[in-house]
């Protein structure tokens, strides 16, 4: 009886550890957005355009670690000395910043548009959901400001883990002079949990232990993605947007961010608009909410 329950006990600590580690890569090691896919989304969406003739600069821009970023420089129809970094979603790629790159340029802006650590035509690596990709993004603010000098206008745009990676490089004061924060998360395991709970019908506790497992396994644990704890000494004016309807990372994150800025923020919430899709639910709306938000915070 007693090697009985032995056994019991190590099957189940088997699976757990199985179960546990596979959790952990899947978040760490996804299924990435092909160039040709993310493309043809953006082509079903609308949202390709003009791309093909716009002038742009293909650049690689070396991160602290060696790590070489893929980007794409596309300057605005009239030259000026106002730039936005725009940062993709998790499992995507710089295509899927075209949505907010014509927006952009439309307001006078120069884009740099970049594959995040691991994605698009980058060299294939561990997703450390803005651990790692946040140095990265200080890396491509320095490499702007050293390309185009240190009297420019600039700031930061991101979608879903864009705009995790981009509150969590706020923790370094970054010279930047907006945020625009499309569906963040305020924490990763918040996301993970509620996503276990209501897609996969599975207990909480199991987000726990692929996190354990991803300290080990990966180096970093998804308790301590908190992007949220970046906001406690911001001085950046943040415009938070997100769909009201997004049932990935509910709008509550953005929310909870919101409550915790002490600079100048707002918060939109676009009905009916899911995961990354407040700007394909009302474009206009969209567009006209950014530039009221940049006309009054660089005026």
């Amino acid at each position: 009886m007693v090697k009985m329950a032995v056994i019991i006990i190590l099957l189940i600590f088997v699976v757990l550890t199985v179960i546990s580690c596979l959790m952990a890569a899947y978040v760490a090691k996804p299924r990435y957005t092909s160039l040709e896919k993310a493309k043809k989304i953006a082509e079903d969406a609308n949202f390709w355009r003009d791309y093909d003739k716009m002038e742009k600069e293909e650049l690689e821009i070396e991160s602290y670690d060696g790590y070489r970023l893929k980007a794409f420089y596309v300057p605005a129809p009239v030259r000026s000395d106002r730039y936005v970094i725009i940062s993709h979603g998790y499992t995507y790629n710089r295509y899927g910043s075209l949505r907010y790159l014509h927006m952009f340029r439309s307001f006078g802006y120069n884009c740099l548009i970049y594959d995040d650590r691991g994605h698009g035509d980058n060299l294939r690596t561990k997703c450390t959901m803005g651990v790692r990709e946040s140095k990265d993004l200080l890396r491509v603010i320095d490499w702007v400001y050293d390309r185009f000098g240190e009297n420019i206008i600039l700031g930061l745009h991101g979608e879903s883990m864009g705009s995790g990676l981009q509150i969590m490089a706020l923790k370094e004061k970054p010279k930047v002079k907006f945020v625009i924060n499309d569906c963040g998360y305020a924490d990763l395991m918040g996301v993970l949990t509620h996503n276990i709970r209501g897609a996969l019908h599975m207990p909480k506790f199991f987000c726990y232990l692929a996190s354990a497992a991803c300290r080990v396994v990966f180096g970093y644990s998804f308790t301590g993605v908190r992007p949220i704890d970046s906001l406690q000494e911001n001085t950046v004016p943040v415009c938070f947007m997100h769909g009201a309807a997004d049932d990935f990372i509910p709008c509550s994150h953005s929310e909870r961010m919101q409550r915790a800025m002490t600079a100048y923020s707002e918060l939109h919430l676009f009905p009916g608009a899911a995961h990354g899709l407040s700007i394909d639910s009302d474009e206009e709306g969209y567009c006209r909410i950014v530039k009221e938000f940049l006309d009054k915070v660089l005026a």
